[in-house]
């Protein structure tokens, strides 16, 4: 199957329905993005029967890594991040946690993270990061919810008005507001949508969330959201991924 840039998949096609076999690449695991079969396997046990991901059937080592089973979905990937997928991600910020990585969102905690992506890298891109890191604010972190991880474009299937959630390779638990920034992130809709939404798109999406706490504590952080990300991106330049030099400059244009 096609899609993904971490793992292969193959659609199984039988009398009695389809399936897909994700076989995980433990080589494509980093600090933002984990790629961990155990915890998508435990997520999607989690969310069977909830309508916001495939339903899960099994899973099995082979010599060459995990493979996990789910159920075959029809839809469409997205293009863009659309008020729908905000709405489908805020259903999923309601169902009870499974036991996950927890995630630190606070303006200290994410530059942190960004300075350890950094770590080691040289470059004018560095630099002007250095140069435009946000100064720390006192945000009190939110509560804790189920967070999908990794809610780019390419990872939301539309079939009608409904959206379902795939690749839970990144599943954790933290502030809502983590599971935002990564979908609207102006890098990710670059390098895996049709190209950063317009800020104008951007707030009518971000508004069909329901809760105007986190749409406010998502607003406060975002400079340090789209810091880090570009943190991410100047590393993944590093590792010879040529897209990210767009990402890059998509996401420093935000801060």
């Amino acid at each position: 199957m096609s899609g993904g840039r971490s793992n292969r998949s193959w659609c199984l096609k039988t009398e009695e329905g389809s399936w897909v076999f994700k076989l995980f690449d433990s080589g494509r695991s980093n600090r933002l993005f984990p790629n961990d079969p155990t915890a998508e396997s435990a997520a999607l046990q989690a969310l069977v029967g909830t309508g916001l991901a495939p339903d899960f059937q099994t899973s099995f080592t082979t010599g060459a890594g995990i493979c996990i089973v789910y159920r075959y979905v029809v839809g469409a990937p997205l293009r863009c991040t659309d008020a729908e997928t905000i709405r489908t991600l805020a259903r999923l910020h309601q169902v009870r946690v499974p036991k996950l990585r927890r995630l630190a969102s606070t303006p200290k905690a994410l530059l942190q993270q960004g300075r350890k992506i950094l770590a080691g890298l040289r470059g004018e891109g560095v630099k002007e990061l250095d140069r435009c890191a946000p100064e720390p604010r006192d945000i009190p972190a939110g509560p804790s919810v189920f967070l999908h991880g990794d809610p780019v474009p390419a990872n939301v299937l539309a079939y009608g008005e409904k959206r379902m959630l795939i690749d839970w390779q990144c599943p954790a638990i933290g502030d809502a507001t983590a599971d935002l920034a990564i979908a609207l992130s102006p890098a990710m809709h670059v390098v895996y949508g049709a190209g950063a939404l317009t800020p104008a798109d951007e707030l009518t999406a971000l508004q069909a969330y329901p809760d105007a706490f986190v749409i406010r504590r998502y607003l406060a952080l975002k400079p340090f959201y789209h810091w880090r990300m570009a943190a991410y991106c100047a590393w993944k330049v590093e590792q010879g991924e040529a897209v990210y030099a767009r990402a890059f400059e998509a996401e420093l244009s935000r801060i």
